[in-house]
């Protein structure tokens, strides 16, 4: 990396984390650079020598001199906190309904399997006392609840396949460092 994606990509990073002095910290950086260059490195040299990007922004964010904006918006905060009895029970209801939905399907895959279980202990008892024929008819139905819990329990899985993505993205789109990537928008 030369000396002006250097700059231009600290620039961005600098804007991104509200850094209110980063003029002062590209000036120092440039002028660093400048006096490495001028000692026989060259630009890339120059770079690595100040350790990239992500080493500098480390530096900037951890020195005590750096001023973070503050944020103005108090009647916001104010608003979403003092609204949270509303909202917030909507919000976990949204969420909640996928979740037991999902174990309803559960429900259904373990019932189809426990009458494929007991209508199949049922056909050979059947078949003894009754005859062959009406026990063959309660096999078929048996067989016929195994193959539903077997097709309802791989609904079972695509659905918890789906729900467990929607919740990484959920977490990686309120998550500290999922805003320090970039995912959030400020």
């Amino acid at each position: 990396m030369d000396k002006q994606n250097f700059l231009k990509t600290l620039k961005k990073q600098l804007q991104k984390f509200g850094v209110k002095n980063a003029d002062d910290y590209l000036d120092y950086y440039s002028e660093y650079l400048d006096d490495l260059i001028e000692n026989g490195a060259t630009e890339v040299e120059a770079v690595e020598k100040v350790g990239g990007v992500k080493k500098v922004l480390v530096e900037i964010i951890s020195d005590n001199d750096v001023e973070i904006p503050q944020t103005s918006d108090r009647l916001k905060s104010a608003l979403l906190i003092g609204s949270l009895p509303v909202w917030g029970p909507l919000l976990l209801a949204a969420y909640l309904v996928p979740v037991l939905l999902l174990f309803a399907v559960l429900l259904i895959a373990v019932s189809f399997l426990i009458a494929g279980g007991w209508t199949l202990v049922g056909s050979f008892v059947v078949m003894v006392k009754v005859g062959l024929l009406y026990g063959g008819f309660q096999l078929g139905i048996c067989l016929l609840f195994l193959g539903g819990s077997l097709l309802v329990e791989q609904l079972f899985v695509y659905l918890t396949q789906k729900l467990f993505n929607f919740n990484k993205y959920l977490f990686r789109k309120f998550n500290v460092r999922g805003i320090k990537n970039g995912l959030v928008k400020n």
